[in-house]
């Protein structure tokens, strides 16, 4: 059976689907012809061709055009809050490794205050045992003795507060991630009902 090529272009159409862009181009190119065609009839006919023909194929011509530009706008629109998606997802990993990396800084300076407190703990409970001391101070005359186990409890102090310090600073990222997170949910919500724009072709 012989088929001529309107036929075989209809059933290619049939067997390979197109996506919705590669559609509405044909469809645009198919009323521009279709357009052109009756132009050209017009000239030869002497113009008596109706113009209310034309002006219909002008107005899906350029409805046309605005779901092209529509898709353009949502597939451009795609690819961009697929970009953003990533930026986030890599910027919130960092975050996590940072929090991870506090918290890991954190208990060793908790663990070091706890054992320089257990260190002096120890030796001021032997009262009796010599120790070893050491001279603390500002200037030479003002200069005091200070032993082992007061050294030690100095320093699990100090550990102590840098412990402290390191925890606030987590706590304020930690907090600041999730300010930053509801915003972006909220934003995100709204840009999902301002999705879809009017675009005057």
């Amino acid at each position: 059976m012989a088929i001529d090529q309107t036929g075989l272009n209809s059933l290619l159409t049939t067997l390979t689907p197109k996506n919705n862009m590669a559609a509405l181009r044909e469809q645009r190119v198919n009323l521009l012809q279709k357009l052109q065609q009756r132009t050209d009839i017009g000239k030869t006919d002497g113009g008596q061709q109706q113009a209310g023909d034309i002006k219909q194929e002008i107005h899906e011509l350029a409805a046309v055009d605005q779901q092209i530009a529509q898709e353009m706008y949502d597939e451009i629109s795609k690819r961009l809050e697929e970009e953003r998606l990533e930026r986030e997802a890599a910027f919130a990993k960092k975050e996590r490794d940072r929090e991870r990396a506090l918290a890991k800084h954190e208990r060793l300076l908790e663990n070091r205050s706890m054992s320089k407190l257990l260190s002096a703990a120890g030796k001021a409970s032997h009262p009796g045992e010599p120790y070893i001391g050491a001279f603390s101070g500002g200037s030479q005359g003002d200069k005091t003795y200070v032993s082992d186990a007061d050294h030690d409890l100095r320093e699990s102090v100090q550990y102590g507060i840098a412990a402290a310090e390191v925890a606030t600073r987590r706590k304020n990222a930690e907090a600041k991630a999730q300010i930053e997170e509801r915003t972006e949910k909220r934003q995100a919500a709204h840009r999902k009902k301002t999705k879809r724009v009017n675009i005057m072709v």
